[in-house]
């Protein structure tokens, strides 16, 4: 990973994104245009650091995920409650 080098990671994602949208502008539809991304991405990932590596971070960024998700569905269930009483 490059977490030692944040410029670099902030500059490539802004021309990451620059490039998505851009494409996105020129009629692709969003879906497909972050899927492909996200595939290319992955392949290349999958090149560099290897199968396993790649594979472990990604039940990572998937437990992550699904707690991101459970702790906004317990706030929206919280905040429902609180505006009954």
């Amino acid at each position: 990973m490059i977490e030692d080098l944040p410029e670099i990671r902030e500059q490539l994602q802004k021309h990451w994104q620059t490039n998505g949208l851009d494409l996105v502008k020129r009629g692709f539809r969003p879906e497909a245009v972050f899927e492909t991304m996200m595939t290319v991405g992955l392949a290349g990932f999958i090149e560099v650091h290897g199968r396993e590596s790649v594979a472990e971070r990604l039940v990572l960024m998937a437990q992550r995920l699904s707690e991101q998700v459970r702790e906004e569905a317990q706030a929206v269930s919280e905040a429902a409650r609180a505006t009954k009483n």
